[in-house]
């Protein structure tokens, strides 16, 4: 398709995007051109790529690099109901192979076993299209997959046939179709003692300040406040709390780089990135414990003299 054949609502809809960001940085929007070409085309061709390469002034790679990495980009036309499995380490475990037989038996799917990567396998009457992703940031409730655009979690791999009956025979329109997202994390292992979710799924629990009052909350707040920031800093230091991310770095360690008399301004930011498998969690608490929360932004600002988090 050339440019001179673009649907003219298509095009209107690009330059409203490119418009969104300062001219010397209209290349971020890239991803929301991609959305487009793909929700009025169906997949992003080569072409695709090239045209909204010319049209942000980039490379072709520039483009390619961003398809090729998404997982809710794809290169190749789907079935009318689109089903991605994840396959990283927690889904895998939880069963997502076992999922993507199922499921590709159930649509009549022939799949092969390269080992490697498995391509968009769509179904002989092309009512249906599986593909493996990486991860959909939801390790916590593994293994999930998405029906088009619903997120499933916890799915049973062995109910591939009631999956793919909730969709057939046709995709939803955007922003229509229900969704089995499951907000509560699995009930506690025999061994494990919960900290940090304590309070995620009591049933007794709610969100609001009353409730988080009334179980001792901002109690440690008030202690914090009568103890110096050194106390504070050697407290965490002796507890050997550490990050929750990749490195796992110790955060009494952290925080002592910053100096008691620093001149400069402190900010503390709260990173709830999930961007990692495994790495599941931040949402739980932002969700369903948020008072714990910004008691513990409270605290953190207090020990290294932040005013702005």
């Amino acid at each position: 398709m050339t440019a001179a054949k673009l649907p003219a609502e298509f095009k209107r809809q690009v330059n409203a995007a490119i418009a969104q960001y300062p001219a010397e940085h209209k290349r971020s929007a890239a991803l929301p051109l991609l959305h487009l070409w793909q929700e009025h085309f169906g997949f992003v061709t080569d072409e695709g790529i090239k045209w909204i390469a010319e049209k942000l002034e980039l490379q072709p790679i520039n483009i390619l690099e961003l398809v090729s990495f998404y997982p809710m980009l794809r290169q190749k036309g789907t079935g009318k109901t689109h089903v991605r499995v994840c396959r990283t380490l927690s889904c895998a475990m939880a069963g997502a192979y076992r999922l993507m037989e199922n499921l590709c038996a159930t649509a009549g799917i022939a799949r092969g076993h390269d080992g490697i990567h498995d391509p968009v396998l769509v179904s002989p009457d092309a009512n249906f299209s599986i593909e493996f992703v990486e991860c959909l940031a939801s390790c916590g409730t593994a293994p999930v997959c998405m029906v088009n655009d619903d997120l499933h979690e916890n799915v049973d791999p062995n109910a591939a046939a009631d999956l793919l009956r909730l969709r057939l025979p046709v995709a939803p329109k955007p922003g229509e179709g229900g969704s089995t997202i499951n907000h509560q994390p699995p009930s506690p292992h025999p061994l494990e003692r919960r900290l940090i979710f304590k309070n995620i799924g009591r049933k007794d629990w709610t969100t609001d300040i009353d409730c988080y009052l009334r179980d001792g909350g901002y109690r440690q707040l008030k202690k914090a406040v009568t103890m110096s920031r050194v106390d504070i800093l050697n407290e965490v230091k002796t507890s050997a709390l550490r990050g929750r991310g990749g490195a796992g770095f110790p955060t009494g360690v952290k925080w002592s780089f910053i100096k008691a008399d620093e001149k400069k301004p402190v900010y503390l930011i709260c990173n709830a990135d999930e961007s990692e498998p495994g790495t599941f969690k931040d949402r739980y608490i932002i969700h369903q414990d948020p008072h714990q929360l910004l008691e513990g932004i409270l605290i953190s600002c207090y020990a290294l003299n932040a005013h702005t988090a």
